[in-house]
């Protein structure tokens, strides 16, 4: 069975009545969406060429395609508990994204970011030099990443299929 999509504007609660799931789900698939936002920020190659920020990068800095990958993974690669969400968006969504339901998790969780880093922007010079401390702290080697192959298994074998 597949749900219609929602809009990516709605907010979680209207997410939540949507598609009939309880908090402790949306946390699991929120913490799945978590790692495929540090793999799609993790890596340049998933900026678009005329991205001239640092991190946190927004929502439009990444590449289509970068998008599109991460919300195919997402969809696919879901847990005993998520998967049944992942597989309720209907697959024939306009936009050409796979997953309506992956996208408004990647989407939502770029939208935090945003929101999370402007207000900090409005603060005080103090916040400032939080800021940049902070940068300097999760810019060191310590911080987790991953490869696109832990993300993405058989991602070669995927743009193959793909066309690309």
């Amino acid at each position: 069975m597949s749900v219609p999509a929602l809009g990516m504007s709605q907010t979680k609660e209207e997410l939540l009545r949507h598609l009939d799931m309880r908090s402790d789900t949306y946390n699991l698939m929120a913490k799945e969406t978590d790692d495929v936002y540090k793999w799609l920020t993790s890596d340049s190659q998933h900026l678009k060429k005329n991205c001239t920020r640092d991190p946190p990068y927004d929502w439009n800095d990444i590449t289509e395609r970068a998008k599109h990958e991460a919300v195919t993974f997402m969809a696919q690669s879901g847990d005993e508990r998520t998967s049944r969400y992942w597989a309720l968006a209907d697959e024939s969504t306009s936009d050409g994204y796979a997953n309506w339901i992956a996208r408004w998790f990647l989407y939502h969780k770029f939208r935090y970011r945003d929101r999370r880093n402007r207000n900090r922007d409005t603060a005080s010079s103090s916040t400032l030099f939080k800021r940049s401390a902070h940068r300097t702290h999760h810019s060191g080697s310590s911080q987790a990443s991953h490869t696109q192959d832990e993300l993405c298994p058989n991602y070669e074998d995927r743009l193959q299929e793909a066309g690309e």
